[in-house]
């Protein structure tokens, strides 16, 4: 308590020492943002789950029509009957020489136009822009408005296609003829490491891919909140982050030298 005069009167004044304090901080707006968030990742989720059931139900739907179509029944006699001669077998190769137009079966040159199919393709990629580590060519081109595909990627599932049908090729190829080779009679009785490991990156690109595009579909749902969109944003981001991760993987498992296991 102080005393103070006021026009000649002696007056009690008490300082109000509350006045004096700061005022109490406010809620950090931090947890407001993380909680929405939050949320804001499980629509996300849930948008996503719809989505890609409605769409895995369709296709369930459209391969049962498949499977019921003479189409299908007619290409499931032929892989029977093929199955019962297969030219490779002893018996099979019997049938063959006993028509009017045998020919002994080599597989040798349908490899080696395998393996020039995959070498044209891998040549027409950009490798050298996906050996740069952080290139970020895969994300800018993923920002693109239009709804469809990038083409972009379509080259890149071409040689995954193609790396399957080379490596199936030099299997045939390894069960055949004491494992003949496809170029000069090399021995392909081995796996190459090579192979397996850029056939694993463009596994991972497809898949990234496929998911990066289901998270821009799922974005372009109207009137969704904006902290939902700004989660399949980041998803899609972070998604075409791991198809550039793939690319560089591949070119840089391709490049190297075959290693081979026994």
């Amino acid at each position: 308590m102080t005393v103070s005069i006021v026009d000649g009167w002696y007056a009690d004044t008490r300082i109000d020492w509350d006045s004096t304090r700061p005022p109490p901080a406010a809620a950090h707006p931090a947890s407001a943002n993380r909680g929405n968030l939050t949320v804001g990742a499980a629509k996300a989720g849930a948008l996503l789950d719809r989505q890609l059931t409605l769409a895995r139900t369709r296709a369930h739907s459209a391969a049962l029509q498949c499977l019921g179509s003479s189409r299908f029944h007619a290409v499931a006699d032929k892989v029977a009957l093929l199955a019962s001669e297969v030219p490779l077998s002893g018996a099979g190769r019997g049938a063959a020489a006993a028509g009017p137009d045998a020919a002994p079966v080599d597989l040798r040159p349908l490899a080696t136009a395998a393996q020039e199919r995959l070498t044209d393709a891998v040549a027409a990629l950009p490798l050298v822009t996906a050996g740069s580590p952080y290139n970020a060519e895969a994300l800018v081109h993923g920002l693109s408005p239009d709804p469809a595909p990038h083409p972009q990627d379509a080259p890149w599932h071409q040689v995954r296609l193609l790396l399957r049908l080379h490596r199936y090729a030099l299997e045939a190829l390894a069960g055949t003829e004491a494992g003949a080779g496809v170029a000069g009679g090399a021995p392909q009785d081995a796996v190459d490491v090579r192979l397996l490991a850029a056939g694993e990156a463009l596994n991972r690109h497809r898949d990234a891919a496929e998911a990066a595009a289901a998270a821009a579909q799922a974005a372009r749902t109207p009137r969704i909140a904006p902290a939902t969109a700004y989660a399949l944003g980041v998803l899609h981001a972070d998604q075409r982050h791991e198809v550039e991760a793939a690319r560089y993987a591949f070119q840089h498992s391709w490049r190297k030298e075959p290693i081979r296991l026994p």
